[in-house]
């Protein structure tokens, strides 16, 4: 007997013992395989053991046959609530559904993000409920708010207009150096950073779990590119400061923010990425604002580098320079999502294992069309990817300089 037949034993006997014999029978059929009476099982389940998480998680299954939904997604949450390794294995469920291309999945077990990582998702509690996407939001206000890093943002965003399809207002939460794109939304109706007050809304819903409201698949994916506008005021401003055009022109991002937790994996030293930046017969331009301690020195040797890093004052500032640019060489940060987001030509430097959303062993994205996916083989090695990115803008460089070249 398995040590969950056992429980319900355990369970049917507490219910005896208290005169519950309806729910005690309803224990003993349940184990005898009647799948009709799950639901009253399992609800008894945890009226009689309140924090045990696997009755709470069976509930919830239990709970989605029927269509009830909202109460299967609180029966889960709580259950991961309980016993946070179960969260940590649903990321995990999440990741492998990725791999196989099993979205429905993949968006379900991901909402475990929130209890599996709480050091960097902190839970927030929210005096409205969550939209889970299955019911009608027209003419009521909804919360749509960041969570993690600047490009998680940024991917997200995409679906502001698909939200705005469904006739509600919208209210956007979100990091101080993207609120200027935000802002050129037309579907917008109100912003905030993130910590202001908020308004009055009738329901929210976190920016990176939009997918599973709209029930995502590979297929479906928003990508009509670009949906970031780059203010006018800033454009202007980096073209003049750029000038007139003398060669190609190309942007390099080889570190990202040094407090994620996984910059180390994600990053490359300065020293290893110039192996790649002597190119006379381009300009390059350095486009990430954080500039480590430990590259300053060879960045400030680097004299044919046009350093950009100092004078950003937010993403508007970025996306004004990556659209002077012709291409964009960046590791895996904000500001590869960026330039994805506004359309650019760029080649993503990506460590190994990816971060789930580069899927697994294909060069294209589906969430952004104009990149090429570049990937290390081997955990931690730089070398052939850099080698390889070399070779290739060698190519695309001598066709830029060739007349004859197509």
């Amino acid at each position: 007997m398995s040590d969950y037949a056992e429980l319900m034993l355990q369970w049917a006997q507490q219910a005896y013992e208290r005169g519950q014999h309806a729910e005690a029978d309803t224990l003993l059929r349940l184990l005898q395989g009647d799948p009709v009476e799950a639901e009253f099982l399992l609800q008894s389940a945890t009226e009689l053991d309140g924090l045990h998480a696997r009755a709470h998680d069976e509930l919830g299954q239990a709970l989605e046959k029927p269509g009830r939904h909202d109460e299967a997604r609180e029966s889960r949450m709580c259950a991961m609530e309980l016993d946070p390794e179960l969260a940590k294995l649903r990321m995990i469920k999440s990741f492998e559904a990725l791999h196989k291309g099993d979205h429905a999945t993949l968006w379900e077990e991901y909402e475990s993000r929130v209890i599996a990582a709480p050091d960097v998702i902190p839970k927030r509690r929210f005096p409205r409920p969550r939209w889970y996407g299955d019911t009608d939001i027209s003419g009521k206000t909804i919360l749509l708010h960041a969570e993690q890093g600047h490009g998680d943002a940024i991917q997200f965003l995409r679906y502001i207009p698909l939200v705005a399809a469904r006739d509600a207002r919208i209210v956007v939460e979100i990091h101080r150096p993207l609120l200027p794109f935000v802002a050129a939304m037309s579907e917008v109706a109100e912003l905030r950073e993130l910590g202001e007050p908020l308004p009055d809304f009738d329901v929210h819903r976190p920016l990176m779990s939009l997918p599973p409201a709209f029930q995502t698949t590979l297929e479906t994916i928003p990508a009509d590119i670009p949906y970031l506008q780059v203010p006018s005021d800033r454009m202007a401003r980096w073209r003049r400061r750029f000038g007139l055009r003398r060669r190609v022109r190309v942007g390099i991002a080889w570190s990202g923010n040094p407090d994620f937790a996984d910059d180390t994996k994600r990053s490359t030293p300065l020293a290893d990425f110039a192996r790649i930046l002597d190119r006379p017969d381009c300009d390059l331009h350095v486009i990430q604002n954080d500039v480590q301690k430990r590259d300053e020195a060879l960045l400030d040797g680097l004299t044919h580098l046009s350093d950009h890093s100092t004078l950003f004052g937010d993403f508007a500032d970025t996306a004004a320079v990556i659209s002077l640019l012709d291409l964009v060489i960046s590791v895996d940060t904000s500001v590869a999502q960026l330039a994805g987001a506004l359309g650019w030509p760029t080649w993503l430097l990506l460590a190994e294992p990816a971060e789930w959303r580069w899927m697994a062993d294909r060069e294209d994205s589906p969430w952004c069309p104009t990149m090429w996916l570049f990937r290390q083989q081997a955990e931690g090695d730089w070398g052939p990817v850099l080698e390889r990115v070399g070779r290739e803008l060698t190519m695309l460089l001598a066709e830029a300089h060739d007349p004859d070249a197509a």
